[in-house]
């Protein structure tokens, strides 16, 4: 391999690198409980039988542009995998902001941080290495899901 090649995979590298050196930092830390004053959200009204009822309704985009996007997406398991979280997301806010607490707050996030990963998968698909994005969906989406299993 020639000078070329090796160039190509040094932001790899770092990016292992910096990853693994994260992660293990991480794990010396204490976890972050969650204020409980939080779940104050703006709109406490309750509009046709929902409570919080603007918080639950704006959900409904994400529903929208999650099922566009799987719609429409063809060939890119990253893409395909960051709209279902979208999509996924939509329903699973709208669960946490009918009834505001811890519980439902990490039902809120795991979509979130589902498609979180994908779209750093996808990113580095494109930016980087195809194959190295491919390789890396399943174990960020596992850690985006341990992150939120450590915070619970």
């Amino acid at each position: 391999m020639g000078l070329a090649g090796t160039m190509r995979y040094r932001p790899l590298a770092f990016l292992n690198g910096l990853a693994a050196v994260t992660l293990l930092l991480l794990l010396f830390l204490p976890p972050i409980p969650q204020p409980q004053d939080y779940h104050q959200f703006a709109d406490q009204r309750t509009l046709l039988g929902v409570p919080n009822f603007w918080n639950v309704v704006s959900n409904l985009p994400f529903v929208l542009v999650g099922a566009w996007g799987l719609y429409r997406v063809r060939g890119s398991l990253s893409a395909s995998v960051f709209f279902l979280g979208v999509f996924l997301t939509g329903f699973s806010s709208s669960y946490y902001h009918w009834h505001p607490d811890d519980a439902g707050l990490f039902w809120d996030r795991l979509p979130m941080s589902i498609a979180f990963m994908a779209i750093l998968a996808n990113v580095t698909e494109e930016r980087i290495h195809a194959r190295y994005g491919a390789a890396i969906l399943w174990p960020m989406v596992a850690v985006g899901i341990a992150s939120l299993l450590v915070w619970r």
